[in-house]
């Protein structure tokens, strides 16, 4: 029998990419989807604006 946990409930564990967008919010403070798109292509390969934007969307409606 599985444990009830925080593992169990999806959401609640950050994906990689939702991730890498804290760790610049938290460096950077209160940031543009412009600015975030920006570094996060400055550090890692193509990403498209929209899926940036998009992103944070989903990260702003978690909480």
């Amino acid at each position: 029998m599985k444990k009830a946990g925080k593992e169990s409930v999806p959401g609640l564990v950050p994906t990689k990419a939702e991730l890498d967008v804290l760790t610049i919010l938290w460096t950077s403070g209160p940031s543009t989807v412009r600015f975030v798109h920006d570094t996060l292509n400055s550090r890692k390969e193509a990403v498209q604006y929209t899926s940036t934007l998009k992103l944070m969307q989903v990260m702003s409606e978690k909480g």
